[in-house]
């Protein structure tokens, strides 16, 4: 299987008590309201401040919640973020997370097929939250929502252990969804473009009663779309809806639900490369998919969140996230290197049928409090997720023979299932943070997460039934985080901070027990500064992660704690809007990875998938008056340099370093429409998307292309 999920399981403590803690905390007499500033002046209650999501003013730069729960600054988070924003999204015509994640400092994107992909930051994978709510590897290899969903996308890079739990090193991808807001809005898309792509989006918001206590707002799109691959062909639509009701003025209520159905004929994997191990160099359309494949997903999302805001400025928020999504796939696949000789390579077929559910709640409170005459600020909170997958399949089998370039001759696949089985997964935390403001310029960070983590998997009809296997699983790990922040003056802050996070094991030692679990631990320095009014913001930093713990084999089928390796780079990033009419956002990341400690790869690169160099670039220029009122002009640059596929000593094929450039063209017609034109490798550079092993994964990155678009806003 191309696919791989795992699962887990624990027990969940009792919710109730948990609010209830939270509760308390927000009304300990620890001096959590401020204080009067003398004897005699009469205590008054503070404002009531909503801490609410960061609001876009049609900019790119944006504080983000990926680091701290709550929307901060660039400079209150002591580790490397970006925000795509709405107006980039719009800017770029960006649809699919794949897409927005394409755009962002240090991430390279991976693609599997037409559907789905990895995505990847200082070496290894990233994680994903809604809202600000984790889910256990849920970001490559699941499809994501589209686009129109959500108001901006956030990415912490390195580790996110205290918020996320278990995971890889890599960072996590935070996507925030619209709210509805108290002003009629409504707008709409109208899109046609390469290889008959044909866009529509509306979304509508407001309030639905004379108070504005209650705003809801809907978002209906489709997608359909040709490829420039042969054959494949996707219809996807997707329906959004969400109601905030203000139950008090201090409390509340929000609901949302969301579905996306698509349906992809002959889904593009990438290509084969010769059995000697060289790339064929085959022409960008060539797709070696029968029609015959169905790639089909089906993702549902219901959301319920309470907020209630203290009058001594603490807020208390309940998450609950329910995800089902399906997905069936049959197809047939290349699973041999081309024969040089023959020119011919075999195939295996298979059906498969998989249904996820993943319920998750998110339970925290979160405040200033005043301690030896200053003002700090805390966080106190409790998650839990559980994951459940269930599939049904039919075994493949092989055919060989098969001349290369003829899917056709490849027959489709029938009958009924051979094998089924169940993966559950459950992950449950308390966590903390606290910022000491020791002086007026200097802040400290302090937090940690405790974490217990269970997975179990079964065989189920028409497989032989079997009872639950234990897996990974661990019990009260402990996950630190410490950073410093220092105030250089008005505009420029400096860090320097520490992150960790965990990836259980079942390998085993001599002695029959289970290794310790694999930790990513992170030291990052670094700078960040807000300009013009934090319109214009700007960071540099350098980052040592080393994964330790790594299972290392000790030579009698036995293994030990001993693996060790080390990603380490630097980057800087500056977005925003250096003058008025003028938005850009521009990064680069140098990264370098090795195997510090492993029994066949020491001193070899971990990780080759992503480029040692990689730069990007994007500007837009709008014209608010004179000559050229209503035009606007973008421009962007994405440059890598060279990469190859797997890892260590497995690493066999290579590119070399690539730049693809992106355009933009539009006009306002009037203060309500707007057109809109996107040219998408304006050079035609021919460049792979990834590189991959000797049958598939060998996947071309998208020839020039354009896309044109009417929105229209009221």
């Amino acid at each position: 299987m191309k696919h791989s999920f795992p699962f887990m399981e624990q027990s969940m403590p009792s919710l109730a008590g948990c609010i209830g803690a939270l509760i308390v905390a927000a009304y300990s007499p620890f001096s959590w309201a401020q204080v009067p500033e003398t004897e005699n002046e009469v205590p008054v209650l503070s404002p009531v401040k909503v801490i609410g999501q960061a609001s876009d003013d049609g900019g790119y730069a944006s504080g983000s919640a990926v680091g701290s729960k709550e929307t901060a600054t660039p400079r209150e988070i002591a580790n490397s973020v970006s925000v795509i924003t709405r107006q980039r999204i719009n800017d770029q015509n960006l649809v699919t997370v794949d897409q927005a994640l394409g755009q962002v400092t240090g991430v390279t994107v991976i693609s599997n097929d037409t559907t789905q992909s990895q995505y990847r930051s200082r070496g290894y994978a990233m994680g994903v939250a809604y809202d600000g709510v984790p889910s256990y590897n849920n970001l490559g290899g699941f499809q994501q929502f589209d686009l129109s969903v959500y108001e901006r996308v956030e990415v912490l890079r390195g580790p996110a252990g205290i918020f996320q739990g278990s995971g890889e090193p890599g960072g996590i991808v935070n996507l925030v969804r619209k709210r509805a807001k108290e002003t009629f809005e409504a707008s709409g898309l109208l899109g046609v473009g390469s290889w008959n792509d044909r866009r529509t989006e509306l979304d509508v918001t407001g309030p639905i009663n004379a108070e504005k206590t209650v705003r809801a707002r809907a978002v209906l799109s489709t997608s359909n779309r040709d490829y420039f691959y042969d054959t494949t062909h996707t219809d996807k639509w997707l329906a959004y809806g969400t109601l905030d009701w203000d139950i008090t003025s201090a409390t509340t209520l929000s609901l949302a639900v969301t579905q996306q159905d698509d349906k992809t004929d002959a889904s593009y994997m990438g290509l084969p490369a010769w059995a000697s191990g060289e790339l064929l160099d085959a022409p960008r359309e060539t797709n070696p998919s029968p029609d015959w494949n169905r790639y089909i997903w089906n993702t549902k999302e219901y959301v319920a969140e309470l907020e209630h805001r203290y009058d001594n400025e603490w807020v208390g928020k309940v998450k609950f996230n329910r995800r089902e999504q399906s997905f069936y796939f049959k197809d047939a696949f290349i699973w041999t290197g081309v024969d040089p000789a023959s020119h011919t390579v075999s195939y295996r077929r298979r059906i498969s049928d998989y249904d996820y559910t993943r319920n998750a709640v998110d339970v925290y409170a979160t405040g200033p409090f005043t301690l030896f005459g200053r003002r700090h600020h805390a966080l106190l909170g409790y998650n839990y997720e559980n994951y459940l997958s269930e599939n049904v399949g039919l075994a493949p089998d092989t055919l060989e023979g098969i001349p290369f370039g003829r899917p056709d001759l490849v027959p489709e696949i029938h009958g009924a299932w051979t094998s089924g089985g169940k993966n559950e997964t459950s992950q449950r935390g308390f966590y903390g943070q606290v910022r000491l403001k020791v002086a007026e310029p200097l802040t400290v960070v302090l937090g940690g997460r405790l974490s217990w983590f269970n997975n179990k998997s079964r065989s189920v009809a028409p497989s032989v039934p079997t009872a639950w296997s234990q897996g990974a699983k661990e019990h009260q790990h402990f996950t630190p985080y410490a950073a410093v922040t220092y105030d250089v003056g008005r505009d420029i802050t400096v860090y320097g901070s520490y992150a960790s996070i965990f990836v259980p094991l079942t390998n085993t030692k001599a002695d029959g027990s289970v290794l310790k679990p694999r930790e990513g631990r992170q030291t990052e320095l670094g700078i960040k500064s807000e300009f013009l009014g934090g319109r214009l913001q700007a960071s540099a930093a350098i980052f040592d992660l080393r994964d330790r713990n790594r299972a290392y084999a000790d030579g009698a089928g036995f293994f030990v704690n001993a693996g060790e390796v080390q990603s380490r780079g630097w980057e800087v990033e500056v977005s925003g809007r250096p003058a008025p009419g003028y938005e850009i956002q521009a990064g680069y990341t140098r990264l370098e990875t090795k195997y510090l400690k492993d029994a066949g790869n020491e001193g070899l690169p971990s990780s080759t998938w992503e480029p040692r160099h990689t730069a990007r670039l994007w500007g837009v220029r709008k014209f608010a008056d004179g000559a050229l009122k209503g035009l606007g002009l973008g421009l962007g640059v994405h440059i890598a340099s060279e990469n190859k596929s797997g890892n260590g000593s497995l690493a066999m094929r290579r590119q070399g370093g690539y730049a693809v450039v992106n355009a933009l063209v539009s006009y306002k017609l009037n203060n309500h429409a707007t057109v809109q034109l996107n040219a998408n490798n304006l050079f035609d550079r021919t460049y792979y998307t990834r590189l991959g092993g000797l049958n598939t994964y060998n996947s071309y990155g998208e020839p020039r292309n354009f896309m044109l678009t009417l929105r229209a806003h009221y």
